[in-house]
């Protein structure tokens, strides 16, 4: 799973039992039929929005257009104008993918707009459930390079680092970062527990965009801690505008 860009964050060691759980939740668990499937994908939605947490959501991403209008030019539509998921989870397996596709249709409506999906594990069953939801599932893997047009809003749930560097590394340049809002794993985080050298090497865009984003955390949407774990919105802030012309020239192609 690894190898095609996606993993799922795994528990630190203090909560060992809790991960094997996990684990088990997401390759271990009978497949579920469409209609089970799709039962359980809105009583995840309803328990989101009837949560402590929701207020809070709601209240973040309607404040994404107001940040943005901070670092995008008059010209330049700050309207979110589509979602693009990677990594979403298998659908009909496991509760933690049930959960966070219902967080992917809470940002679709709220927005009101097109959303595409792509994950190398999904089933028929994933598939077809998707396009109930009106949701397009794309057929190639795009590693995350997908260089932005308009606004857009990047779901990215629990994916591996390189997803998000390669995504960084695609939009390089301030006109174009200061159009992506990225939902998923913290940036703060990541720079604050992955050694520097490692970061340099490796991870060279997320530690150069960690502060050019602000992040809103998603907390208190679900009961269960191994969901949103960590799960941020981040929104272009207004240091992309004071990065020198420079530093927007360090941006070799990432090896995975």
């Amino acid at each position: 799973m690894e190898s095609e860009g996606f993993q799922l964050v795994k528990k630190k060691k203090a909560a060992r039992p809790r991960s094997k759980q996990v684990i088990q939740d997401v390759v271990y668990s009978p497949q579920h039929s469409k209609s089970e499937c799709l039962d359980k994908i809105q009583l995840a939605r309803q328990i989101i929005e009837t949560s402590e947490g929701h207020s809070s959501l709601k209240k973040n991403l309607d404040s994404i257009e107001k940040e943005l209008n901070t670092v995008l030019t008059p010209h330049q539509n700050i309207k979110v104008s589509g979602i693009v998921c990677y990594g979403l989870g298998q659908l009909s397996s496991s509760r933690i993918a049930r959960y966070q596709g219902a967080l992917l249709l809470i940002l679709k409506d709220h927005f009101q707009v097109p959303a595409e999906v792509y994950d190398p594990i999904f089933s028929a069953v994933d598939v077809e459930v998707l396009e109930v939801f009106d949701i397009k599932v794309l057929n190639r893997n795009e590693e995350g390079k997908r260089k932005v047009v308009e606004t857009t809003l990047f779901f990215l749930p629990h994916c591996g680092k390189e997803l998000y560097n390669n995504l960084l590394w695609t939009n390089w340049n301030p006109s174009l970062l200061s159009r992506c809002v990225i939902v998923g794993n913290s940036f703060s985080t990541i720079v604050q527990n992955v050694p520097t050298r490692t970061l340099k090497e490796h991870y060279m865009f997320i530690y150069q965009a960690q502060d050019m984003f602000k992040e809103l955390p998603l907390t208190s949407l679900v009961d269960y801690d191994d969901v949103f774990n960590d799960v941020n919105i981040h929104v272009p802030c207004h240091n992309i505008l004071n990065k020198s012309p420079e530093f927007w020239l360090e941006n070799k192609e990432p090896k995975v």
